[in-house]
């Protein structure tokens, strides 16, 4: 079942709001706590304040009950003069002045209406509502104790959430368009390389146009070298089929002819006929094999699956498996090697290229001649090295056999494809290796040597 769209732009404008929402969150969470500690410490600091001035005022009266009161009212019209300035409404609280355990004064608040109970006189002391703090004069025996409304606790009621809603409430909508037309115009340039490449036919791989934005150099240079990819394994699929349309046309014709050479009465007209049909689906064989070999060494490196394996046993396989051939021409093969070399291989490809040179050697040595192979161990680096006693190939044309196809005049008394060093070369590239074509034996013949780097080992 497939999955439901998503849309990255939704994603991210949802992203946005998420992010305003929880910083929203953090600074009315902090605001709040700021309430229960700071506000509490201003509120229990004026409460202590203006206890104490009541007590001042109580030196002065408590012989009086009435002026006492008096006192304490004017107190009290000064206090909440100076919250009607501050814009605020005054806190409640509750008054009171004793001597000797006695009440001569008591201010209490008018809680009409209001949430809010009276704080327990008999035990004093704060509470989740009501602050409280006590001053006394040892010498006259005056105690005032005062409560003051804890602050804050409009904050935390329906009317404070709906006051610290109100600004996400009011913003989010305002905010809400000019986000959605900043990502619009953010979105626009992903959605034109979406454009570019949907109105491209299957056969154009050209690259995109180089992107100014840094964000989406690194998708625009993706796509490009997937592109170039797809274009060079398209390229080598033409070159394969044109390959095997080339060379599988003369063995073909050549197995077609001695077809119908078999229908000929001479028994020895038959024979050749029976020959040639044989040699012409070896020769064919031989070349299906060598382009697939050609298709398999031109696969990207990047694709190439590596393993560990010893070279030593790869190569010793791969020559004791062309033995029968170098004891058909009564050729000599010899290995000189370490004991072992691990190396991170593609078997099949490393075969591909162990193979072609081990057959390229036995083929163009003289009959009863000799073959070295060699693996040697450097500092940085592992070379292999296969020599030969044939006819070599001149130093001016050595670049030149790589080519697909291309055969000397000498070697077109053994029968090839031209491919060999072709798939040579492709095989030692996947392993970031090197192909050098020097000298044989004595000066006679052709060496091949192919120089892994150290970091293959």
């Amino acid at each position: 079942m497939t999955a439901a769209p998503r849309s990255l732009f939704r994603r991210s404008l949802g992203a946005v709001f998420a992010v305003l929402f929880l910083c929203w969150l953090f600074l009315v969470a902090r605001e709040l706590i700021d309430i229960r500690v700071l506000q509490v410490n201003n509120g229990q600091a004026e409460n202590v304040l203006w206890a104490e001035l009541a007590l001042e005022r109580a030196r002065d009266t408590h012989t009086d009950p009435a002026q006492l009161g008096q006192a304490l009212l004017a107190l009290e019209g000064m206090r909440e003069r100076e919250w009607r300035l501050k814009g605020h409404r005054t806190p409640f609280r509750l008054l009171q002045v004793l001597r000797r355990d006695a009440v001569l004064a008591e201010l209490k608040p008018d809680l009409t209406g209001r949430e809010r109970v009276l704080p327990q006189e008999a035990v004093p002391g704060q509470d989740d509502r009501w602050l409280y703090t006590e001053v006394r004069d040892a010498t006259r025996e005056l105690v005032v104790r005062r409560w003051q409304e804890r602050p804050g606790d409009w904050h935390f009621s329906l009317a404070g959430l709906s006051y610290y809603a109100r600004p996400l409430l009011y913003g989010l909508p305002l905010l809400a368009l000019p986000l959605w037309l900043l990502f619009r115009l953010g979105f626009a340039p992903l959605q034109r390389i979406g454009a570019q490449i949907s109105q491209r036919s299957a056969q154009d791989l050209t690259p995109l146009p180089a992107t100014r934005y840094v964000e989406l150099a690194p998708l625009v240079n993706a796509v490009n070298s997937l592109m170039t990819r797809l274009q060079q394994r398209l390229d080598r699929e033409h070159e394969f089929l044109a390959d095997a349309a080339h060379e599988l046309k003369t063995p073909l014709a050549v197995i077609q002819l001695s077809a119908e050479g078999l229908d000929q009465p001479d028994p020895r007209a038959r024979d050749e006929a029976r020959e040639r049909l044989r040699l012409g689906v070896q020769r064919a064989t031989h070349t299906v094999h060598q382009l697939l070999a050609l298709a398999r060494s031109g696969a990207d490196t990047v694709d190439l699956s590596k393993t560990r394996h010893d070279l030593v046993d790869l190569v010793r396989e791969r020559i004791a498996l062309a033995s029968g051939l170098a004891v058909k021409r009564r050729i000599e093969l010899a290995l000189e090697s370490p004991e072992e070399l691990p190396m991170w291989l593609n078997r099949e490809s490393m075969c591909s290229l162990v193979d072609n040179l081990v057959d390229n050697a036995i083929k163009y040595s003289p009959a009863g001649g000799h073959v070295s192979a060699a693996l040697v161990e450097e500092a940085d680096a592992v070379t292999l090295t296969i020599s030969d006693e044939g006819p070599g190939i001149p130093a001016e044309l050595r670049e030149r056999v790589f080519e697909r196809f291309v055969r000397l005049q000498s070697d077109q008394q053994c029968h090839g494809s031209g491919l060999g060093l072709t798939i040579v070369e492709r095989a030692a590239a996947q392993h970031g290796a090197t192909v050098e074509l020097l000298d044989g034996l004595d000066g006679c013949g052709l060496t091949v040597k192919v120089r892994f780097p150290r970091a293959e080992a």
